[in-house]
């Protein structure tokens, strides 16, 4: 396993065009961990917001069950409630958006927010 495998942790990083997939199933939950600003700014198309401090307080409470991919900017922050959501037995199959939203809106691909009106 190298350090770009989490899979010893419980998740799988996912490139933008395998989330791309992942997304087209309705059972996936889709998490953005940021804050509501950086939310409002740009996310995914289906997200809910659960801030990462929220999760970390009371993962139980707060992370849905079943599959789940999170989201934050690069990648780092969702890799941390990625651990958690496996830690604490949330969520069946758990990925975690490798690059972020800074790799996905690089990469040209649709989302909303209102920096959607300015790209």
């Amino acid at each position: 396993m190298t350090t770009n495998d989490p899979a010893h942790l419980g998740f799988e990083n996912v490139s933008n065009g395998r989330a791309q997939e992942l997304m087209k199933d309705p059972s996936i939950s889709i998490v953005d961990v940021r804050d509501e600003e950086k939310f409002q700014e740009a996310t995914l198309t289906g997200a809910t917001l659960i801030p990462l401090n929220d999760i970390l307080l009371d993962p139980e409470g707060n992370l849905p069950s079943g599959d789940v991919m999170f989201i934050c900017n690069v990648g780092q922050s969702s890799g941390v409630a990625s651990q958690m959501a496996a830690a604490v037995g949330k969520g069946n199959k758990i990925y975690n958006l490798a690059n972020g939203m800074t790799g996905w809106i690089d990469d040209g691909l649709a989302f909303e927010g209102s920096l959607n009106d300015s790209v």
